[in-house]
């Protein structure tokens, strides 16, 4: 009995990860669009549109982002990267290692704010609401 017992808790602690799981990945998959602020001025920095896809990562709360901008009504490639969600705080964060940068969102429904940071240099704030 107390066997039984064990591997029922075990199928619900899994079960309940799984299922939180797939809540935030319908939560965050798709396209987010919105603004990305330069905080640095006067610089080569320019305020953008911002398009973000997020596609399901292979790793529980890995999420795959294509980041594009928009210039002339026509979306450009600017980066692709690898967030980590993190479900105590609704987080994601990256690091590109390529630009020594750190992006940090925080989602909040169908919305998300963050920052683009280098060491402790404040770059843009980018503001995101998810599209459809």
């Amino acid at each position: 009995m107390r066997s039984l017992l064990i591997a029922l808790l075990f199928l619900f602690f899994f079960a309940g990860n799984s299922h939180a799981t797939t809540n935030n990945d319908s939560l965050l998959t798709g396209t987010w669009k919105g603004t990305s602020i330069c905080q640095v001025k006067p610089s080569a920095c320019n305020d953008e549109i911002a398009v973000y896809h997020f596609t399901k990562g292979p790793i529980p709360n890995t999420y795959h982002v294509v980041a594009n901008k928009i210039v002339n009504g026509v979306e450009e490639d600017m980066a692709l990267s690898d967030f980590t969600f993190n479900p105590a705080d609704n987080s994601l964060f990256c690091y590109i290692e390529k630009y020594k940068v750190s992006i940090k969102f925080t989602v909040k429904g169908n919305s998300m704010e963050g920052t683009l940071t280098s060491g402790d240099k404040l770059y843009r704030i980018i503001k995101l609401t998810k599209a459809g």
